[in-house]
């Protein structure tokens, strides 16, 4: 593992990760609310209705699916968590 975020999972499982991107997509997308889904692994699910467009985050990776898009952004792809949190972010902008 190259992020040692990881390790820091917090009491309510919740990896570094899952925290900053969920709460960075929020800042950019205002009206995206995130659901917490998954019994094995906990993860969270936002949907952008206008632009059909799911945003899934999982402890170490996210991904964006929609009819004409499905991106996978993982954590060996990124040097650290923020790098892969602005990967997602203007992927997304992208999207728009």
């Amino acid at each position: 593992m190259s992020w040692k975020q990881i390790e820091g999972i917090d009491v309510f499982g919740t990896s570094l990760f899952q925290n900053l991107c969920c709460r960075e997509v929020a800042k950019f997308i205002p009206e995206v609310k995130f659901e917490e889904q998954g019994a094995d692994e906990k993860h969270f699910v936002a949907e952008i209705p206008q632009n059909d467009i799911k945003v899934y985050v999982y402890q170490d990776s996210a991904e964006i699916v929609s009819p004409s898009l499905n991106v996978r952004f993982e954590r060996a792809d990124s040097a650290t968590p923020e790098d892969l949190t602005m990967q997602l972010i203007k992927a997304l902008s992208n999207a728009f």
